[in-house]
């Protein structure tokens, strides 16, 4: 292999990785929650909008609303998640 074919391979290569360990996107994690949030419900949660997504550390934090839950997935930047609820029928203290 010459000297420039090289060099473009590794260049080549270096994009394809860059695209594996970039940062997580908004939209991504989105995606992510949306999946978790779909098998945590299993259909018995109703209808859920999409609510907020923000980024604390290296979590992303998206909320979601249902008529009497809120639900808030956390998405880890390696594509964990968990899914927390809250009533909202409870009045905070």
């Amino acid at each position: 292999m010459t000297s420039p074919s090289r060099g473009l391979l590794i260049v080549v290569l270096g994009f394809a990785a860059s695209g594996c360990i970039a940062p997580m996107s908004a939209r991504e994690a989105r995606d992510i929650a949306h999946t978790r949030l779909d098998k945590y419900c299993q259909g018995r949660c109703g209808s859920l909008a999409w609510s907020n997504t923000q980024k604390i550390n290296k979590r992303w934090l998206v909320d979601f609303e249902g008529r009497r839950q809120k639900f808030t997935v956390t998405v880890e930047d390696d594509g964990n998640s968990s899914v927390t609820v809250w009533d909202k029928s409870v009045a905070a203290p």
